[in-house]
């Protein structure tokens, strides 16, 4: 990234005044760049986008810089199925705090696969790959409940919350991944359908709502921030929020094409998340990220998870990843490590590391997922409260390492006036990926402390160990206050014999 001293420096002012200030450095080196001044009327009264698009496309010009973003709400245009924003290499988009500087999508925009992305997102095989590129200092704004596409309304009342089969008066365009704001109002609510089961769809809901209830159906698949292919990304107290899918979105293809440049070096930390309908972070093809110090609220959708590795195919990669320190509130799931479509055996997949992350309130599923790791994973330190299913759960793996982690809670009912339901909540499940034919082998659970402080307990096992492959470890874990009459420390119902199961105590 080139620093201040050797690059141009552009400042949109509230005024609509930009100023190009070179350094004597740049202007030493390139005796050829001159001092250029950038008019009104060519970045803000004919501007789109307040302007910003036109000064880092000056930055870039120049060869590199910073756009200063002022404080301010600043709406964002765009054409149709074409991003608001374009970021250039060598260009930082800096803002005054989160809190001050507000990059805001127009209500209905058609903007496509997301509000930012990189210039050469559509085919990034195409010229050198975008890179150094840093975004700090702002709030960008999908505003999803102004993307609407249509109004219908409920045809058959939500009786009671959960996951329950959402039945409109109009189904017209409702598909999986659909984002809908039910209830507009006091008792609002925005859900994404999660599941299409024999041509119904189901969505989870947190509360009851009556039948006629206006539901607003909103735009798809749309990202914040985009990164197709691009390598060395910074970002850095930023705020992503009200986004239709994922928050950011690191792979090698937007469209399906694949591509060979896929995302490297993306380091994202001390940013906010809030109210993304997919995922906070999603990587389908990157390698070399960091994801910490970042707080990630109200994730919802399918996984609705607060950073989701999925890659799609073999090819992709996701190795050398660390998701450390994170803080996640009322998401509907936890972190994913999900390789299913990845081909499990793929040397593109190893060293992630899942540590120190507090997870809470989790609506729907796990705190963490690993799933067909096959290169070794670390899951350590990480503090879990209250999710409605396993606290941690691998499924067909090899040589993950699950240690000193502290559960709480696990199977906790987030559904009030659905919860009659006996206690069935496991700290951590080890289990065979059948589906997958592959065996849990040798991975370790050990030093872990679980327990249940509700007055009605809801955790059932510490651990479930359901598999029968060889080689695991589970030792030295900590259980207390499980279901007094069907509960226990561990529960094996697997292939004990060729595993070490030992030194597990109940407090």
């Amino acid at each position: 990234m080139l620093g201040n001293t050797n690059a141009t420096r552009v400042r949109i002012l509230r005024s609509g005044i930009c100023h190009v200030a070179i350094s004597s450095v740049l202007f030493l080196l390139q005796p050829n760049l001159r001092s250029q001044s950038f008019k009104p009327e060519s970045y803000q009264a004919n501007s789109k986008t307040a302007g910003i698009q036109e000064a880092i496309d000056a930055a870039a010009k120049a060869g590199g810089g910073t756009v200063q973003i002022p404080a301010g709400t600043f709406i964002l245009h765009a054409l149709a199925r074409h991003p608001a924003i374009l970021l250039r290499s060598r260009v930082t988009l800096s803002g005054a705090g989160p809190e001050k500087s507000i990059l805001r999508l127009e209500p209905n925009a058609r903007v496509y696969p997301a509000v930012m992305a990189n210039e050469h997102y559509a085919n990034p095989d195409a010229a050198e790959a975008d890179l150094d590129i840093t975004l700090q200092g702002l709030t960008l704004d999908a505003a999803a409940s102004d993307q609407v596409v249509r109004e219908t309304r409920l045809a058959r009342a939500i009786q009671v919350a959960g996951e329950q089969e959402i039945v409109l008066q109009s189904m017209e365009g409702v598909a999986l991944d659909s984002l809908l704001r039910v209830d507009p109002g006091p008792n609002e609510e925005m859900v994404p359908v999660i599941r299409v089961v024999s041509g119904s769809y189901h969505a989870l809901l947190l509360r009851p709502h009556p039948a006629g209830a206006k539901v607003v159906m909103l735009v798809p698949r749309l990202h914040g921030l985009a990164l197709v292919g691009a390598h060395n990304v910074m970002l850095q107290n930023v705020t992503i929020q009200n986004v239709p899918m994922d928050g950011v979105y690191l792979t090698n293809t937007a469209d399906g094409t694949p591509h060979h440049t896929y995302s490297q070096k993306i380091n994202i930390q001390k940013c906010n998340f809030i109210a993304c309908h997919r995922n906070g972070i999603s990587v389908i093809d990157a390698d070399d990220v960091t994801i910490a110090n970042n707080n990630f609220r109200d994730i919802t959708g399918d996984p609705g998870s607060p950073v989701d590795i999925e890659p799609n195919y073999p090819e992709q990669h996701g190795s050398r990843i660390a998701i450390r320190d994170n803080d996640v509130f009322r998401c509907y799931r936890g972190i994913s490590l999900s390789l299913q479509s990845s081909g499990p055996a793929s040397e593109n997949f190893h060293g992630e590391v899942v540590t120190e992350n507090r997870i809470q309130e989790i609506f729907y599923g796990w705190g963490i997922y690993v799933l067909l790791q096959q290169a070794g994973a670390t899951v350590s330190g990480n503090s879990i409260a209250g999710t409605a299913a396993e606290g941690i759960l691998v499924v067909g793996s090899s040589g993950v390492q699950v240690t000193n982690n502290v559960i709480v809670d696990p199977g906790r009912c987030h559904t009030p006036g659905n919860c009659a339901r006996p206690a069935s909540g496991v700290g951590i499940h080890l289990m065979d990926g059948e589906r997958w034919s592959r065996l849990l082998t040798g991975n370790t659970v050990t030093g872990n402390t679980i327990k249940d402080d509700q007055e009605n307990p809801t955790l059932l096992y510490g651990i479930d160990f359901s598999s029968t492959g060889k080689g695991n470890t589970i030792q030295r874990n900590v259980v207390s206050r499980f279901d007094s009459a069907h509960g226990m420390v561990v529960h094996v119902s697997g292939n004990a014999g060729s595993n070490a199961i030992s030194g597990n105590s109940k407090q």
